[in-house]
């Protein structure tokens, strides 16, 4: 390697070994990334063919920046570089018939997963309200992660004493398998299981891979689950040229099936495994550092190592202390504004993370009064917008004609008269005749009991879909535009002085957009496929754009791999981080993934860390006296009044306060805001252990609670305005696949949280 790589000992010891297994212990701001690409640099250097190196990763950024630097390193090679659902979902698709597919199989996104459980579970007589797709698709997930297939769950349920969950999911889970492989569609756990299964299955095949991929190089180890564990392990029987870098400390998604035994485990199953540890960090301030070691130090399940920099001691991390939640949001949004004006960050440097997505309203709206410019990773959000799914599954059902959700999701969008009764008649059909339901609507006379106007709907829907072609429309972009104008897609929102008609126009100009920068970088190869692979496999903060000199707001799960200037952590409180689920965890397990995460939250600092707290905070609807999070006992902070009408910045005393902010707090005998108290009083915790002591504000609804319709079934509040009697809140239903504003007042929805 050149010397101006500049790679400190450790790294270049990781960097130069080739053969064998080697496990890399990356502490935060290490330098991993920078490790990962130069070893394979090295390793074409020594002679590897670079098909013959596989790189993987977790998401679609950290993807796209390790394949940067990749091709910086080594112009023209062609080393693949991808994340563990795309790596599978190519793979997949060049063995799809091993496991029932076709080629051209279509992604299912959360949503489309509901909507087809919702379906199933109706067609299995069982109750959606006890059984709901939400429940019912994640103990789906879950299996799937573990790798059990839908006959492993129903043999386990025959062969044991169940309770009625099981039950349920051995019969729902077959049912819904039965309903993916019909419309040639897979769910994101498909993409892992499916690969898994089939190498597990097909011995002669995973030899092949085996000998394909001779060197693999598997980065956040510590996130792999079950499935993803056993994709890697089958790779590398022949060839354990194996390296995997990660660290235990911010092992973050157990919850979503992560298994912190896979990294912690590596040594027992490769013996001769290489270990190297990544200690030295260069992103943060020894204050910062010191503080999040010690932190984590209090941690059972990880590997002992020590986060050591040659970085300057920096400021002492803070804490701040708030009133309540719009003291908290308002006192954020003058700091940060401050910092900015001051000459001493631009609003690009600074973050702003949380535990639950509910914090973050109150912070919008302040940020929104000051004039403060910010973001939010929410890049799923976009393709969750009812008018998107619906232009992609036009695109979907032209590419798999077998998609069945896509199918139900656009024959009557816009309206064509063909309502749930005639749909119902022609699934129930379809099923009959072992055709897809594409095929029933262009044979609508055959079907029993369907009306003149639905048999002459079907069969124009089935026209309409048999004229558009990629190939015809030569780019994805001019086929999505031929689809628009074809089906009258925006014409309902044409000429609308409605502003939510209006936005649903713009998000669809986006998506056109999207589409033609899709085209730019694929040239003249047009691919239908890989754009809709795009579109299904999106990530949190895929949105994200770091030039944009906007603040960035983001939960604490999506700021893993990310890094700022200045950066605010809010609610460091019981039940909120740690969170509730940890707080009753009797194992401690949970509770050490939520320290865990807060000290992934703070390595994310490079100069400045704050941390946040209140006094009251208004929780499921009620207003609560919080008590510090457990935490803070491990620490090293200072602690800062920085409530308004402190003495932080006395300017402030000056801003006239809402009514309900001149109640009083409770304080100690020099005046602090008092955390504590004496005697008895409410708290989160008191709440969540079932106290009814809470003080119970007036009904009120807050962006992103989650309510219930007794027609529309389970929303998401969208957005609140207006005041006293006028007040609205805007709902999206996806169930129900539409958008309702209430008179808050009047409005008949029944909070269930965030």
């Amino acid at each position: 390697m050149s010397p101006a790589d500049h790679l400190t000992p450790s790294q270049r010891a990781a960097v130069e070994c080739i053969d064998g297994p080697l496990l890399v212990l990356a502490g935060p701001g290490s330098g991993k990334t920078r490790v990962v690409t130069h070893r394979i640099a090295h390793l074409v250097e020594q002679g590897v063919p670079p098909h013959q190196i596989l790189a993987i990763t977790f998401t679609n950024k950290a993807a796209g920046e390790m394949a940067d630097r990749v091709g910086r390193l080594l112009p023209g090679a062609r080393v693949q570089v991808s994340t563990f659902h795309r790596f599978c979902a190519r793979l997949l698709r060049r063995y799809a018939s091993v496991v029932g597919l076709q080629p051209n199989y279509t992604i299912l996104d959360a949503a489309d997963q509901k909507q087809v459980l919702r379906r199933v579970i109706n067609e299995l007589d069982l109750d959606t309200v006890h059984y709901s797709p939400e429940k019912v698709g994640y103990r789906i997930s879950t299996a799937k992660n573990d790798l059990r297939t839908s006959e492993d769950v129903q043999r386990q349920y025959e062969e044991s004493i169940a309770d009625h969950w099981q039950a349920v999911i051995a019969r729902v889970y077959p049912a819904y398998q039965r309903w993916l492989l019909e419309s040639n569609s897979v769910d994101f756990d498909d993409l892992l299981l499916h690969v898994a299964m089939m190498l597990v299955e097909n011995p002669e095949l995973r030899q092949e891979l085996d000998s394909r991929f001779r060197y693999i190089l598997v980065d956040e180890y510590q996130d792999t689950n079950a499935a993803q564990y056993q994709i890697i392990a089958a790779l590398s029987q022949e060839y354990p040229n194996l390296c995997v870098t990660g660290d235990p400390d911010q092992s973050i998604y157990g919850w979503r099936g992560a298994r912190i035994e896979n990294i912690l485990r590596f040594e027992r199953e490769y013996p001769d495994a290489q270990v190297v540890r990544l200690e030295q960090n260069f992103r943060s301030t020894q204050a910062i550092l010191r503080s999040a070691d010690r932190l984590i130090g209090h941690n059972t399940q990880r590997k002992a190592k020590r986060l050591l920099t040659d970085n300057e001691e920096g400021d002492a991390v803070e804490l701040l202390e708030f009133t309540d939640a719009h003291d908290e949001a308002d006192g954020l949004a003058r700091r940060i504004r401050e910092l900015v004006e001051s000459g001493g960050a631009t609003y690009g440097d600074v973050a702003v993370f949380y535990r639950v997505n509910a914090l973050s309203r109150q912070l919008e709206l302040a940020l929104l009064r000051h004039r403060v410019p910010f973001q939010v990773a929410a890049g799923v959000a976009f393709y969750d917008r009812a008018e998107i799914k619906d232009a992609l599954s036009y695109l979907r059902l032209i590419y798999n004609p077998n998609d069945r959700s896509a199918f139900l999701r656009v024959v009557n969008t816009p309206l064509r008269g063909l309502g749930e009764t005639s749909q119902r008649r022609l699934v129930a059909w379809a099923a009959d005749n072992g055709v897809n339901f594409l095929e029933a609507a262009a044979r609508a006379k055959e079907i029993p009991r369907l009306t003149k106007r639905a048999i002459a709907g079907f069969e124009r829907f089935a026209r309409l879909m048999g004229e558009f072609s990629l190939a015809d429309a030569g780019s994805v972009e001019k086929l999505l535009l031929t689809v628009l104008d074809r089906t009258g897609f925006t014409r309902p929102w044409e000429g609308s002085l409605n502003e939510q008609d209006q936005q649903r126009l713009a998000n669809v100009q986006e998506l056109v957009t999207a589409a033609r920068q899709f085209d730019a970088v694929r040239g003249d190869e047009p691919d239908l496929e890989a754009f809709l692979e795009q579109t299904s496999l999106v990530n949190e903060t895929d949105s994200l754009d770091p030039a944009a000199g906007q603040v960035t707001l983001m939960t604490l799960h999506a700021a893993k791999g990310l890094e700022f200037p200045h950066v605010y952590i809010l609610g460091v409180e019981e039940g909120l981080l740690p969170h509730e689920r940890a707080v009753r965890d009797a194992g401690k397990r949970e509770l050490e993934e939520e320290r865990r995460l807060l000290f992934v939250g703070m390595t994310r600092a490079e100069r400045r860390l704050w941390l946040t707290q209140t006094v009251t905070r208004e929780f499921r609807g009620r207003t609560l006296h919080t008590i510090p999070s457990t935490f803070l006992a491990e620490l090293e902070y200072n602690r800062v009044d920085a409530s308004a009408g402190g003495d932080l910045f006395p300017e402030w005393q000056a801003v006239p306060q809402p009514a309900e902010k001149k109640k009083s707090l409770p304080r100690n005998a020099e005046g602090k805001l008092d955390f504590g108290g004496a005697g008895k009083i409410t708290t989160a915790a008191n709440l969540l252990n079932g106290s009814s002591e809470a003080v119970e504000l007036p009904r009120g609804f807050a962006m992103g609670m989650r309510v219930r319709h007794p027609r529309y079934g389970v929303g998401t509040v969208t957005e609140v305005g207006g005041f006293g009697a006028r007040r609205t809140v805007t709902v999206r239903f996806a169930e129900a696949d539409r958008v309702e504003k209430f008179v808050a007042a009047k409005a008949p929805l029944q909070p269930l949280g965030t």
